[in-house]
């Protein structure tokens, strides 16, 4: 067994955090319960069937696969600053959500908008768009549950 993964939270982080020594002792209680039984069985009996879990870190970006923005298209080639979203480049709010950074790991700045680069249809009843790429998922669209309403304020990809 790999125990990498074993412990939700490290000690590190208890200590950290307002939950200090106690909340050591729980971890170490409830460590024994993450772990399967003994015998490898599963602790209760399966319900699902069939479960398809897309774990995407490194794939293909979401704007060019499920979730088109056709502004990335419509402004491509120009930078932030000469699109109606302009603001969201206001040092004043960038410093309320993160530390910036100038540049990329080259100390290049880039501000330059990339077009999408596939083409996008709408499939099924509830006419969801999903990538040329993909042209087996949108057949079948409307048994898929596409979350769109999540945000973050980190553009930390492996976050």
């Amino acid at each position: 067994m790999n125990n990498d993964y074993a412990s939700a939270m490290t000690r590190r982080t208890i200590l950290q955090s307002a939950l200090g020594f106690g909340a050591l002792a729980m971890n170490g209680i409830m460590a024994s319960e993450q772990h399967g039984l003994p015998d490898g069985q599963p602790h209760f009996t399966p319900k699902a069937k069939r479960v398809i879990w897309l774990f995407m870190r490194g794939g293909v970006s979401h704007m060019e696969s499920f979730d088109p923005k056709p502004e990335l298209t419509k402004y491509a080639g120009k930078s932030i600053a000469e699109t109606p979203y302009q603001d969201v480049l206001d040092p004043a709010k960038i410093r309320k959500l993160r530390i910036p950074i100038k540049g990329d790991g080259n100390g290049h700045t880039r501000n330059k908008i990339f077009p999408l680069q596939t083409g996008f249809q709408k499939y099924g009843e509830s006419g969801i768009e999903v990538s040329d790429w993909f042209p087996n998922i949108g057949s079948c669209a409307d048994d898929i549950a596409f979350v769109r309403s999540m945000w973050t304020s980190d553009n930390n990809h492996g976050a």
